[in-house]
This record gives structure tokens, sequence and C-alpha cells, in this order.
């Protein structure tokens, strides 16, 4: 064989054997999945507790009247700034200054009496004494004694009788004077006019002990306002007194309040009971920290209450944290004879999901295990891992990661039924999704 021969057949050779490896890794890598692939990273992480609610005044009092009348004369429009004791309301007052000077009438007439019975009393008394003198010294007789004695009791009895007709009528001509003042409804406190509901003409509902009345006008303070949210019971326990808030008003867009919890209800707020929407609920209110003109009653606003945060945490997307459940006596065969690579699971079953469920059998008893798929020399590889504190986007792993390592993080239809040892290759990042 010429030289020129075995440098064309040694050239051929080659070729043949790089396409052979060309199209083995072709097709090794079409067999390999298609992966999200993210790195395990060091950030500040701040957890927060989120809820919405409407922007309403710390202080607010609710004007109603306390009697049936009719009004007379509004003295306050909304938007008014008043002080405290100044007149806003007045209500017709004809029948019941009419039915104060009646009990005055009563009360003066009956003073009268209750004064004629004192005379009485205290001359029938002086009578009495003195016959009591008088028959101890045998210079009277009995029957003259007991006559002062029965007439002085008789006195005593008519008095106290009398006395007590003149508080009942006292109380009741107070009591009409009480109802007289009332209708002149003043304001119990300064503040701004945020809400008119009545008219002139239009009759006044009490507000008594089994009736709520009707509200004429709401008065509050402008001062100082709050937002009063609803925190779910699975993360009220996170929230306490004095922690930080940032407070988003919808009126306001790209600017945000800081705020601070003030109040944590004790009493749940339950709602649609016995759906499938039931749900247990706290009250929590939250105070702004700055004033705001702008800021109006009823506006809605959303919190996020800052309960935790960690700088320089170890986190991941909590898209690739996965629950997985693994044959028990594999986990200990596999803790006895640990893998050479650190943190993952050698040599176990885990559960097939190709369903989308685990599933074990009754003879095999499993456990439920949180972690990650870390992509080790293009394979995947689960890895146990505790988890901290979280954000809207991260999750903070506290052991069973490094800084840097590579892990699945979707899609979630893939992450759901990757197996360990699969082979997996990273996916293009969709248009205008950041790497």
């Amino acid at each position: 064989m010429t030289n020129r021969k075995k440098i064309v057949l040694g050239g051929g050779l080659i070729v043949v054997i790089a396409a052979l490896v060309v199209v083995n890794l072709t097709m090794s890598d079409d067999k390999a999945t298609a992966v999200q692939i993210e790195k395990a990273t060091r950030r500040t992480l701040v957890e927060t507790v989120s809820a919405n609610g409407r922007v309403q005044p710390q202080t607010k009092v609710n004007i109603t009247s306390q009697i049936n009348a009719e009004i007379k004369q509004i003295s306050a429009k909304e938007g008014d700034q008043v002080k405290a004791g100044q007149l806003l309301v007045i209500l017709d007052s004809i029948q019941i200054a009419s039915d104060v000077e009646q009990a005055r009438y009563g009360l003066n007439q009956i003073s009268a009496s209750l004064n004629g019975a004192k005379t009485r009393l205290d001359q029938a008394e002086e009578e009495f004494k003195r016959q009591e003198q008088m028959f101890s010294s045998n210079l009277t007789s009995d029957q003259q004694f007991k006559d002062a004695k029965y007439a002085f009791l008789n006195a005593k009895s008519n008095f106290e009788a009398t006395d007590a007709s003149a508080k009942q009528a006292r109380a009741q001509f107070e009591k009409q004077l009480d109802y007289l003042r009332k209708t002149r409804i003043a304001a119990p406190m300064a503040g701004v006019v945020t809400l008119v509901d009545c008219e002139v003409g239009e009759i006044a509902a009490a507000q008594t002990s089994f009736t709520q009345g009707k509200t004429l006008m709401t008065l509050s303070d402008l001062d100082v306002f709050e937002v009063e949210v609803e925190v779910d019971e699975t993360e009220v326990t996170k929230v306490t007194l004095g922690q930080l808030v940032k407070i988003e008003v919808d009126a306001f867009p790209d600017t945000s309040f800081a705020g601070e919890v003030i109040e944590i209800g004790n009493t749940a707020i339950m709602s649609n009971m016995g759906s499938m929407d039931q749900s247990t609920n706290f009250k929590v209110k939250v105070i702004f920290k700055e004033v705001n003109d702008r800021i109006r009653p009823g506006m809605s606003a959303t919190v996020d209450i800052t309960t935790n945060s960690r700088e320089l945490a170890l986190a991941v997307p909590y898209s690739a944290v996965i629950v997985r459940s693994f044959d028990i006596d594999s986990l200990e065969r596999a803790k006895s004879a640990p893998a050479e690579s650190s943190g993952a699971i050698a040599s176990v079953q885990a559960a097939d999901n190709s369903s989308g469920n685990d599933t074990m059998t009754d003879k095999e008893e499993r456990k439920e295990l949180k972690g990650v798929f870390v992509v080790r020399n293009g394979k995947a590889e689960f890895v146990e891992i505790a988890t901290g504190i979280a954000d809207q986007k991260n999750i903070e792993v506290t052991s069973g990661l490094q800084a840097g390592d590579s892990l699945i993080a979707g899609p979630y239809a893939v992450l759901r039924t990757v197996k360990e040892g699969d082979a997996v290759k990273s996916e293009k990042k969709p248009d205008g999704e950041k790497k």
C-alpha cells in the first residue's frame, strides 16, 4: 500500500470517527430533558405578609340623634373643619320645650306640697315631744299622749311620701330638660366633617339601647390615618406590634407610605362557612407614620408588613423547591453509605411521579423530603434541603446547598416528573425574560 493510499484511508477513518462522535453527542443531547437552570445565590431576603384594606381615620365619630325629632337646621357641611362643642344640627324643640315647662310646673307644685308637709311634720313632732315630757310627769292623760304620737307618725309618713313624689317630679323635669339639650347636637371633638347624610325636614331617628339610629354626620380626625386589613390565620402569627409596613394606596401609583402595626385582633373573622371558600382571618390595623393631605378616607390600599429579613441569605427560586416521597429503607442505606456527591440521595427509590402524584405500596414505608434537583455533570441529582424565610420569589436555604450550585427551576411540568439521574440540558430563556 502506497503512502498516498494510507493517508487517504487514515483521513477517511478520522472523518468516520468524528461523524460517529457528532451523531452520538447529538443523539445524547436529544435524549436530555430541556430544563430552566438557576443558581443558588446569596441575596437579601425580606419576608412580608400582604393584605388589602381601606384607608380610614384613626379617630372618627358618627353623629346620631338621641331623640326622635325633625331636623330644623344643619350648621356644617362636608369638608368643614369644626371645633369641639361647635353646633352641628338643630332639631325641632317645640314639643320638648312644652314638656319641660309642664314638668317644671309639676315640680313646683309638689315642692310646695313638700314644704307644707314639712311644716306639719315639725308641728306634730313638737307636740309629740311636749306630750311625751308631760306624760312622764303624769301631767297628761295616756290618750292625749297616744294621739300626739300617732299624729307625729302620720305627719312623718305624709312628708316622706311627698318627698318621694318631689324627687320623682325633679327626675322627670331633668329628663325633659336633657331632651331639650339634645335638640342641639354639638361636635364632641375637633375634626373635619367627612360625611353629611341628612336634610332639613327629615326626621332624625333616635339611637337607643335597642336601635342603631341613623348616622347624620361623621366627624373625623384627618391628621392620623390607618388601614384596617384582614390577615389569614396561617400568617397572622408572624405579625407583631411595631413591625414596619409599606402602604401602597391605589390612588397614588408608584408611591408607597411608611407605616407601623398598631393593633392585632384576637377574635377570628369567619367567612363563607361550610363552603370551599371558607376562610379564617384576623383584623390588623396599620397606622400611617407620615401625614399626606391628599389621602382620603375610603381609599383602597395594600399593606406589606415586614415580618422578617435576612442579609446575604443563600436563596433559590420558589419554583425549584419540590417535595418527593422516598422509600425509608433506601434512605437508611443511603445514609450508611453516602454518595460521593455531597447532599445527594444515592440509590434511593423515589415514588413514581409520572401521574403527578406520589405512589406507595402498602408494604413500603415512605418519607417525604423537601429538596431541589441539582445539575451535576449534565444529570439531575436530588438534594434534600432545609429552608428558612422567603420573599415573593425566593426562599432561603439553610442547609443542603452551596452558593453557585446549579439547580432545576422549571418548567413545572418537567420538574414534577424528573427523576434522579435523568440527563438534562439548559433550555433557552423565553424572549424578554432575564437570565
